[in-house]
């Protein structure tokens, strides 16, 4: 097995918006948010791995609603392995309802429902042959344990971070930081981890343990912070700006996936740069997920040939 993922499920109510309105005032719904889209950051970052070919599975909770069993149906057909994804009975799988507004930028309300409610001792089944684990936001104490699981597996941890405190709380992110290998995050994220440890620059986030910090800016690119060098990647423009929702997730998975073919991590941002620009093109995290193929033809369009090896 390649990655197993963890994080808060959801399902993605989307609509568009007039405007983004401040406290008081009324913006119009452009349509009616009565349809969903499967997301998540974890579940999208499975989702897309499975679509170019590795073999993820899912650590999360789920409820016991029609809603949840849809998505396990749908994860097992996509090529994710849902051992590890508990059901929760007499709970609901997570929401999110995220308001677009003419500019591409969102708000989002979110439901944790089931993921929030367990408060069990978490047991994960044949973790050891996972090659990396990857863990995004979700409810604290699950992902307090995950990172214990996983730090006593041996696997090398992949951060996602939000600036969510209730899934990573200032007191908690030197915990998460010295347990992983690599750290993906934006400009507010990564504020967010200065602030907490005192940091003054991203190179203090490394150590023994952490090979690299990437620090993503959207249309801006990226920088990849590792071995007393910082190597900056361009984006990889869609062919439309549909929907920016998921986009990380999408260049999280193409940056494990680099990993997975033993690519350095600056190539590893690369090919999370290319898949970005697939998400974008389409509304919905996991509705445009390219393939390996598709994936590699627009990575030598920009940067030429991929030096890595995906069997």
């Amino acid at each position: 097995m390649d990655v197993l993922a963890t994080g808060y499920p959801s399902l993605d109510f989307i609509t568009q918006v007039s405007h983004s309105p401040t406290i008081g005032e009324t913006a119009l719904l452009r349509e009616l948010p009565d349809s969903f889209n499967f997301g998540g950051c974890g579940a999208n970052v499975a989702v897309a791995l499975a679509r170019l070919g590795f073999k993820p599975g899912l650590a999360m909770v789920v409820g016991d609603d029609g809603e949840g069993e849809q998505y396990l149906r749908y994860l097992t057909e996509t090529g994710v392995d849902v051992t590890n994804i508990i059901r929760l009975p007499g709970e609901i799988t997570s929401r999110s309802y995220l308001f677009v507004n003419p500019q591409g930028q969102y708000q989002n309300f979110f439901f944790p429902g089931a993921a929030d409610a367990w408060l069990g001792e978490l047991q994960l089944t044949a973790v050891s042959s996972y090659r990396f684990a990857l863990v995004t936001v979700g409810a604290y104490r699950y992902n307090q344990q995950y990172v214990q699981r996983i730090k006593q597996a041996g696997i090398p941890l992949v951060w996602m971070l939000k600036p969510d405190i209730h899934a990573y709380p200032p007191d908690m992110v030197g915990d998460f930081l010295s347990a992983s290998s690599y750290v993906v995050m934006n400009h507010i994220e990564a504020d967010y981890v200065m602030k907490a440890l005192g940091f003054t620059s991203l190179e203090q986030c490394l150590n023994d343990r952490l090979r690299a910090v990437v620090l993503t800016r959207g249309d801006q690119g990226s920088e990849v912070y590792s071995s007393g060098s910082v190597i900056s990647i361009r984006a990889v423009p869609p062919r439309q700006i549909v929907d920016p929702t998921g986009a990380g997730d999408g260049f999280m998975a193409g940056f494990l996936a680099g990993l997975l073919c033993e690519a350095t991590p600056a190539i590893s941002a690369q090919l999370g740069a290319t898949v970005a620009s697939f998400v974008l093109e389409a509304v919905g995290c996991q509705t445009n997920l390219p393939t390996w193929q598709a994936v590699m033809e627009r990575y030598n369009t920009y940067f030429g040939s991929f030096e890595g090896d995906h069997d």
